[in-house]
């Protein structure tokens, strides 16, 4: 193609220049003017992108990818993705002195055209970006066609170029069955990228078809194409997701949250990746990691369109929880860091809703740390809001729930968790959570897996099998701490290996935990005597300790 072509390129395309530099916002404007461009929009911080992406269509973006206080260029990009203002007839570079591997990765994870390392010459500009337009304008029509939606369209137009021998045709049989996957059409995206990996390994062939087989629920090769991408370069952050979405589908809980972790550390500003990795380690019942996921997803969520309330809250309930049982230096300093955190949600995330649910928390928190006083007053005043608002939103009723379970005002603790289960009770997750809050199950579910658990502890038990009597009570009471008949069982048990193999603190520790989680129990209570009976043995076998 003659130059004079391609300025009759450029001369139709609209352009935006974002940089917080005035003199470099300049700059590449001359440069682009002297490709051939005619309209070129500026703008100087993330924000001001966005507005302009808003009021107008840009079908080339050049972005800094530091952009002082506002959203960097990264964000600039992911938000335009998440609210649907980037049209794949848009070319979007990326410009930047970064070279860190997590910015690059980053960066490149959300998938710019291209992206290019300053310092920068009118040369390397027009030499990138005649490239890319000239590719671009090559495979407009399918880029048209996808933007419409008309994805049998773009599909005929990806097989015109095949058919032609164009010098993008790869590109176009990779367009091709990704449109197949985008409308389920996985047994046409699946031969695709079989005949693709006949004749050549390419890393996006593998990916392809590694997701294609998950959808179709085919799992038989999905983890050995993960492995070899991975085993070849271990940077491919996709490759990591992928496969821990596959541990997942096989329930193997831990491995998708090592896969999650790994992925984590090579993109660490990827706020929905750690908002991920701390649900799954809430599933494995690892509070740490899922409390330092929050963090992290907090931490990066300055100017994110992904950034909400439910991370600070999250993380909020995670300190509850792990603070619960006592509180040392660690545990007052983590409680301070969740109070501070709560605070910076209701500036950030302002209204009544989570300011109650704010309040809620901060009086379980409260009560960690021992403040009863302010902790009644701090639920009393956040219930009389929760009332006025009407509130139907579950998170804040759970909420509500457990901290009247934790003041030991029961009472109104179970009306609203017998109310959300009937409202709920085919939402597995919520009841878990009803499982979690409560003193013993009170769903169905609950009260069976309850119930299993308790039969095989006890068998393993009467068996003599203390080993494997402990690991199902733990399991149980992992599930429901409260639980007063499992937390006594897991005592007997424990004073009986005790009996049979003697003592050492850490059984100590355990039955001390249990002890806890039981806490005080009414005279009239069915579990009175046999909880008195344990305690006394409990006090006798483990004297040097208690002492």
């Amino acid at each position: 193609m003659q130059q004079i072509d391609i300025i009759k390129i450029y001369e139709k395309k609209r352009c935006l220049v974002v940089d917080d530099l005035t003199e470099v916002r300049a700059s590449y404007k001359r440069m682009l003017k002297s490709f051939g461009a005619q309209h070129i929009d500026t703008a100087a911080s993330g924000d001001e992108a966005m507005q302009k992406c808003e009021a107008n269509q840009y079908e080339l973006i050049l972005c800094d990818y530091n952009l002082e206080e506002s959203k960097d260029g990264q964000q600039v990009l992911e938000e335009l993705r998440h609210r649907g203002l980037l049209k794949y007839t848009t070319l979007f570079i990326i410009i930047t002195a970064e070279v860190s591997r997590e910015m690059v990765l980053g960066a490149i994870e959300n998938q710019p055209d291209d992206y290019i390392t300053k310092p920068i010459s009118q040369q390397t500009m027009r030499l990138r970006t005649d490239r890319g337009l000239l590719k671009h304008e090559e495979l407009l029509s399918i880029k048209i066609a996808i933007d419409d939606g008309d994805y049998g369209k773009a599909i005929e137009k990806c097989n015109e170029k095949i058919k032609l021998k164009s010098k993008y045709a790869w590109d176009c049989i990779q367009y091709k069955a990704q449109l197949f996957l985008l409308m389920g059409n996985y047994s046409e995206a699946k031969k695709i990228y079989e005949s693709v990996l006949k004749d050549r390994t390419l890393i996006w062939a593998q990916i392809g078809l590694a997701k294609t087989l998950l959808k179709k629920e085919d799992y038989g090769q999905v983890e050995g194409l993960l492995a070899d991408i991975i085993a070849n370069d271990h940077r491919y952050i996709e490759a990591h997701d992928l496969l821990s979405e596959y541990y997942e589908k096989l329930k193997e809980y831990r491995k998708a949250q090592e896969s999650t972790k790994v992925a984590t550390q090579l993109s660490p500003k990827s706020i929905l990746r750690h908002r991920r990795l701390a649900q799954i380690a809430e599933v494995n019942n690892d509070e740490e990691t899922s409390l330092e996921a929050y963090e992290e997803a907090i931490r990066w969520n300055h100017n994110s369109c992904y950034a909400q309330a439910e991370d600070y809250l999250a993380l909020a309930r995670k300190t509850v929880s792990l603070t619960r049982e006592s509180v040392n230096e660690k545990g007052k300093e983590r409680i301070k860091k969740a109070l501070a955190m709560l605070e910076r949600m209701v500036r950030r995330f302002p209204g009544k809703k989570n300011e109650v649910k704010s309040a809620f928390i901060e009086a379980q928190l409260l009560l960690n740390q021992g403040k009863l006083d302010l902790a009644k007053a701090n639920l009393h005043a956040a219930e009389e809001e929760f009332k006025k608002l009407n509130l139907k939103d579950i998170d804040v009723r759970l909420d509500y729930a457990q901290s009247h379970m934790m003041i030991d005002n029961k009472k109104k603790a179970y009306q609203e968790l017998h109310a959300i289960y009937k409202e709920k009770k085919d939402d597995a997750k919520v009841v878990q959570r009803i499982d979690d809050i409560s003193d013993e199950p009170i769903t169905r579910a609950g009260k069976q897996c309850a119930a299993e658990l308790t039969h095989e502890g006890i068998e393993a038990y009467q068996n003599k099998d203390y080993d494997l009597s402990l690991k199902i009570f733990t399991d149980a009471r992992n599930m429901f701490p409260r639980h007063v008949g499992v937390n006594l069982n897991m005592i007997q048990v424990i004073l009986a290996k005790t009996e049979s193999e003697g003592k050492d603190k850490e059984m100590y520790e355990h039955t001390k935990v249990c002890l806890d989680n039981v806490g005080a129990i009414a005279a009239d209570s069915k579990y009175y005597e046999r909880y008195q009976f344990l305690s006394n043995q409990y006090n006798e076998v483990f004297a040097e300790f208690v002492n």
